[in-house]
Formats: C-alpha cells, sequence, structure tokens
C-alpha cells in the first residue's frame, strides 16, 4: 500500500499537461480506425455499423435477436 501511495503523490507532483498527456491512451478499433468514413444522415452510419461491426464495440442496433 505504501507503494501505490508513493506512485499517487508522484502522479500529482506532474504538470497538469504530463498527466493529461500519459494519462489517455490510443487503443485500436478494428474497421473504425482503418479509414476515414462520412455519412449523410445518422441513420446511414447506425446501419453501417450495424452490418459492419462487432458487437463487442457496442455499436449494434437494439433488435430482439441480439438483445441478449
Amino acid at each position: 500500500m505504501d507503494d501505490f501511495r508513493e506512485q499517487c503523490r508522484r502522479q500529482l507532483a506532474r504538470s497538469l499537461n504530463d498527466r493529461i498527456k500519459y494519462g489517455f491512451f490510443k487503443h485500436y478499433k478494428p474497421i473504425l480506425d482503418d479509414e476515414s468514413r462520412s455519412f449523410d444522415t445518422m441513420a446511414d452510419y447506425r446501419k453501417w455499423a450495424d452490418e459492419n461491426l462487432p458487437r463487442y464495440l457496442g455499436y449494434k442496433l437494439i433488435r430482439p435477436e441480439n438483445a441478449k
């Protein structure tokens, strides 16, 4: 527990810019990060996401068959 407290003290001693810089990380999301795309309507985007993105990314439309 003392190690954890010391780590917290070190982190709080960092500048705000450093805390922001090191506090986030980029996580690759398959298909979403592969290419840029745009849609004319939100309905077009939702249809594309429902058909193309893996369920674990949370972009599936709520329907009885995938509401498990």
